[in-house]
């Protein structure tokens, strides 16, 4: 390479990283001016009836109409004023605690206006076909709009099929968001190498598969990776991506055996998409394969899903084979208590989404047996059941009938709402 050439590569790189630096620094202005306007708008409702100004927020958060309030408007330019005449880079820590402290109040009083059967719908992750009955959606029409509204599912699951190329996918992406009355996880598995469906539909460059990633022994390149295809997942309307794997495994798709190289991998690879407002999901906690080992024995196959936890991973998949050393007997990961409470949560301290494998791999129990017993352990979303009608209607039954409580479901859907509306509330300040 001659000095051209590396001068150029710097120069490229240097390039990433700024714009890395200004996204980040946009989004510190925008918690700024939420902070600022969102407080205002609850002010001047808590002054006419603190219930109502509450409510409202939530409501204009739904409708998608607070951008169009002209009052809020004004306070937004206000702020954004006072918060662009601050140090780049500065945040201040009351600042930051109130919008935490907004978003909460938020997501508290939308969740005490929901109904309960827009409570359960909203814990589960399906595929559009399972939403629709139809064959292969491509298209998002009347019978997406009527099955959302009968069924207010949480997330949407798109794969190879659904995806034509790029102008089908973000008007289908766009269309379904915009027919839901809830924000909605608009999820797909963008593993790299050849699993990289998305970037095949759009006729793009194929990202690197980690194992090629892993190759190179830089973790800088699984940033790289991470924050293109954030970048074209998110340009098409995808907001969360379910293919990282964080297991040690000498599989194409993941980073490898070396548990300290994977952590690094995996902690850039949920930076690199977050970053650029794609959820990251890691896969698949705590085992591909029944080691029979505890948790403490699998202090290295575990390392990586800290790291993505340090990250900020916003959610993590438990898988749906056994890990006996952990929980003791046969039962599935993710129908397992012993797994998602007493380990994942508890031992590695994690409180963001935990969502199930797809739960369709037990033919050996109903959707819906398999659906409350994954809420029973600690799940927060259901994954793909065989049957969705009939695992939706065993978990409603289940609330109704006292066997799981609404309080736990609240649970589940208020670390659900706050990843949503967090990214609702950035639209809002963006005038969408």
């Amino acid at each position: 390479m001659d000095g051209m050439e590396k001068r150029n590569e710097m120069s490229s790189g240097r390039s990433d990283r700024d714009e890395r630096r200004e996204f980040r620094r946009k989004r510190r202005i925008r918690s700024q001016i939420i902070a600022y306007s969102m407080a205002g708008a609850l002010s001047i409702g808590v002054i006419a009836a603190v219930g109502y100004g509450v409510s409202q927020a939530c409501v204009m958060i739904q409708a998608k109409t607070a951008a169009k309030d002209a009052s809020l408007e004004e306070a937004t330019v206000e702020a954004e004023q006072t918060a662009v005449s601050s140090p780049e880079g500065t945040v201040v820590e009351s600042e930051v605690e109130s919008t935490e402290a907004m978003l909460d109040s938020i997501v508290d009083t939308c969740l005490s206006e929901m109904p309960i059967e827009d409570k359960v719908a909203g814990l589960f992750m399906v595929t559009p076909e399972e939403l629709t009955g139809s064959d292969a959606v491509i298209k998002a029409g009347t019978a997406t709009q009527d099955a959302l509204s009968a069924r207010a599912v949480g997330g949407l699951y798109y794969s190879s099929k659904n995806a034509k190329d790029e102008a089908q996918l973000a008007d289908m992406l766009t269309a379904t968001a915009d027919m839901s009355k809830y924000p909605l996880f608009l999820a797909t598995a963008e593993v790299g190498g050849e699993d990289s469906h998305i970037a095949k539909a759009l006729s793009i460059d194929i990202p690197a598969a980690p194992a090629e990633i892993a190759a190179t022994n830089d973790s800088q390149n699984a940033l790289d990776s991470a924050t293109r295809i954030a970048k074209y997942l998110n340009g098409c309307g995808f907001n969360l991506n379910m293919g990282i794997s964080a297991n040690l495994s000498e599989n194409n798709n993941s980073y490898g055996t070396d548990s300290s190289k994977v952590s690094d991998m995996v902690s850039q690879t949920v930076t690199g998409l977050q970053s650029f407002g794609v959820s990251a999901c890691l896969q698949f906690f705590p085992e591909t394969t029944d080691s029979g080992m505890s948790a403490d024995e699998m202090s290295d196959a575990l390392a990586p899903f800290r790291a993505g936890i340090e990250a900020g991973a916003n959610m993590i998949m438990v898988c749906s084979g056994t890990s006996s050393g952990i929980s003791g007997d046969q039962t599935p990961a993710c129908l397992s208590s012993a797994v998602i409470e007493d380990t994942l949560r508890q031992k590695l301290g994690f409180d963001g989404v935990i969502i199930t494998d797809t739960l369709s791999d037990f033919s050996d129990m109903s959707s819906a047996d398999a659906a409350v017993m994954a809420i029973q352990a600690g799940a927060d979303m259901l994954n793909q059941p065989a049957n969705f009608e009939e695992a939706y209607e065993g978990v409603l039954a289940a609330v109704q009938n006292g066997t799981i409580s609404s309080e736990r479901i609240d649970e589940s859907l208020r670390r659900i709402y706050r990843i949503k509306y967090a990214e609702r509330v950035e639209k809002i300040s963006e005038g969408n």
